[in-house]
């Protein structure tokens, strides 16, 4: 296995180099950025959290490649570290019998933290993605699921999910990547299309979701936390009760990206959709972001 330094070094050359060369990306960082903090952050700041996000980026799926094909039962906490108390408040929102809904985002090692989950929790994670092509596919599955994970895809997902939930099991979603025909809600304070399912499902189930977190650190550790379930509340209105799960939900991932913002994926155009009758009608990322 390459050493942890060595992974280190490669991910901060190249993703230096990518953060230069790969203008759409470095473009929609900074724009990004700008929606997020606008004048809070210096531009020099924010040309550095851009940088960074690039190298965390490679460093995290180096490490993920380098890590996941040795973790087992008995080697998975020299890998990765989660506190006691939150692997104890998990396994306690299990016994409740309604499953637990893992809300998964582009931020730190995802990979990392969703393969160590049997070991955490002692139950596999269903983790809903998308199919990816007809070549790829096959390994990306046999990755995420050599631990006892189960990939149920996006058509179709909504029955096995619940059946998953009902089954005492984990489901794993994400909802920080930009979704054209989903619900707008407010992220850093700006609309943001957003896929509803993980609120919906939770409505539906009664089922807690458990924000996951996994950091890496100075001493080539990381690691991991679950943070405190958001918790669904069922009225009579099934759209607002989705939207406010949806917003509580983006409240948690705010306060974890502002803890170190170059933990996540900047460059993907996260405000590209805008909601119905928003004046003007223009791609935001076609500008030059402010500096």
């Amino acid at each position: 296995m390459v050493p942890w330094r060595a992974r280190r070094a490669v991910a901060n050359l190249f993703g230096g180099i990518a953060a230069r060369r790969q203008m759409r990306r470095h473009q929609a960082a900074r724009v990004n950025l700008d929606i997020a903090f606008g004048d809070t952050l210096s531009a020099e700041e924010k040309q550095r959290i851009t940088a960074q996000s690039f190298q965390s980026f490679i460093r995290c799926m180096l490490d993920a490649i380098a890590l996941i094909p040795t973790l087992n039962r008995d080697n998975w906490t020299r890998r990765l570290k989660v506190p006691q108390a939150d692997i104890d408040a998990l396994k306690g929102e299990l016994a409740k019998g309604k499953g637990v809904l893992v809300m998964f985002s582009h931020y730190g090692n995802w990979e990392l933290m969703g393969t160590a989950m049997p070991f955490i929790s002692g139950v596999p994670v269903n983790v809903v993605a998308k199919r990816q092509s007809a070549i790829s596919n096959p390994f990306i599955e046999a990755f995420r699921t050599r631990t006892g994970n189960k990939v149920i895809y996006k058509e179709g997902a909504v029955r096995a999910t619940l059946k998953a939930l009902r089954a005492g099991e984990i489901v794993g979603l994400s909802i920080d990547q930009n979704f054209s025909r989903g619900i707008f809600v407010p992220f850093f304070g700006v609309p943001a299309g957003t896929v509803d399912t993980l609120a919906a499902l939770a409505r539906a189930s009664g089922a807690p979701i458990v924000p996951l977190v996994c950091t890496p650190e100075d001493d080539g550790i990381y690691r991991g936390r679950l943070l405190p379930a958001v918790r669904a509340v069922k009225t009579d209105d099934k759209d607002q009760d989705v939207f406010d799960i949806t917003r509580g939900c983006f409240r948690v991932l705010e306060e974890t990206i502002r803890e170190r913002p170059e933990l996540w994926l900047w460059g993907h155009k996260r405000w590209k959709s805008r909601p119905p009758g928003e004046v003007p009608q223009q791609d935001i990322y076609a500008a030059t972001p402010a500096d």
